[in-house]
């Protein structure tokens, strides 16, 4: 009697939840990748209506990221005292509102608003998501975040094509971003103003906060390892379209287009590590990603023959797609009681690698050319690898 007992606790404990409001995350967080992944296109349409020059485009493209850097330096000081669902809400009504100024815009200031808007109070979203999983789906946390990240790729892949099929078919490439923001701003409203997601925080909680709100020194040592994955994904999906044009001769459009091999990559990587989360440990499961991905950049960056390299592209994208969910989940474990600081770090991780290491990236093919300046995301991979082999010691100590 007692072993069947056992043996059904076991059962209900090893099921994952996945109700509504897992998949309302997941929603909103994949609507923020779409957010994320539209921008270079829109920019590239407002500099043609506009007339902007290329220093106020590449504002543009960084003005996302900065928002980003700003709420992970000072966001924690209102997430930590915020329930993480209303923060949740207030992020998506950021997203949405700042994505309306975006698409209605008709000088830089305004459009310049918008974006620096989706980048702050937007980043709610990112801030606060793997806390919530946490506390929906207990000890699955891991392979929820790594689901919602897997459905975040494949909306976020749609962006330039929506972009792009509206530009081409209607009067307008607006729709592509209004439609989405809208939802995510009526989505946002839905949760501040619905009765279901209380705006209080439970007493134990509030205390914990405020006597743990330090983050623990090995914190910021999985801070970094959050850096460089983020770098190296978004260096190779800025970059490998010149590369791929620089160094096995590929005509520009081709090229352009052959990047979503990375991205598709991301997309089964990120599906599979879903799965094998729920049975592997997940340092196994990042120590095999750092593998496909290293190989996959060297079958890419040594290759002449361009059906070899984009090879390696979509196995790349096979090894980066679970850093992050792997990497993030573990901050927030380390993290503990304070959750609030740990959603502001994280973003800010994000922010500096999309705001930093892409331009680095780029200031060195200024330089040397874009071949050897791909030599960047090889020492990133070397770096990664030190990090997590001398964060497991951490860990097991």
């Amino acid at each position: 009697m007692t072993s069947s007992l056992e043996v059904k606790t076991s059962q209900s404990e090893s099921k994952i939840n996945h109700g509504w409001r897992v998949w309302l995350v997941y929603f909103l967080l994949s609507f923020y990748a779409y957010i994320l992944n539209v921008a270079g296109p829109a920019v590239a349409y407002l500099r043609d209506e506009l007339d902007f020059s290329f220093t106020e485009s590449g504002l543009h493209t960084s003005a996302l990221a900065l928002g980003m850097v700003v709420l992970g330096l000072f966001g924690h000081f209102i997430l930590k005292k915020l329930p993480e669902w209303k923060a949740l809400g207030i992020g998506g009504v950021g997203l949405g509102v700042g994505g309306l100024i975006l698409v209605l815009g008709s000088q830089p200031a305004f459009t310049l608003t918008g974006l620096f808007l989706m980048g702050t109070i937007g980043s709610f979203i990112v801030a606060t998501y793997p806390a919530i999983l946490a506390d929906e789906m207990g000890k699955h946390s891991a392979v929820g975040v790594s689901e919602a990240n897997t459905l975040s790729s494949v909306i976020s892949t749609l962006a330039p094509i929506a972009v792009g099929f509206f530009g081409a078919m209607a009067t307008t490439w607006r729709p592509a971003v209004y439609i989405i923001t809208f939802l995510t701003l009526l989505i946002g409203m839905w949760i501040l103003w619905s009765p279901q997601f209380s705006w209080k925080t439970g007493k134990s909680e509030t205390i914990q906060q405020s006597k743990f709100d330090k983050l623990p020194g090995r914190f910021w040592l999985f801070w970094t390892v959050l850096v460089i994955s983020v770098s190296i994904e978004f260096c190779l999906i800025y970059w490998s379209s010149d590369y791929l044009q620089a160094s096995v001769m590929m005509p520009k459009d081709s090229a352009t287009q052959w990047v979503s091999l990375f991205l598709i990559g991301m997309v089964i990587g990120r599906y599979l590590g879903s799965i094998l989360l729920k049975k592997y440990d997940r340092f196994l499961i990042i120590f095999v990603s750092i593998v496909l991905g290293a190989l996959g950049f060297a079958l890419f960056w040594l290759s002449s023959s361009q059906v070899f390299a984009l090879m390696g592209l979509l196995l790349a994208g096979l090894g980066v797609a679970n850093f992050y969910a792997s990497s993030v989940t573990l901050l927030f474990d380390i993290a503990g009681p304070a959750r609030a600081a740990a959603g502001s770090a994280t973003t800010l991780a994000s922010g500096v690698a999309i705001l930093l290491l892409p331009f680095a990236l780029g200031s060195l093919a200024d330089l040397f050319g874009i071949r050897q300046a791909m030599l960047l995301v090889a020492v990133l991979f070397v770096i990664l690898t030190t990090l997590v082999l001398f964060g497991r010691k951490t860990m097991r100590l």
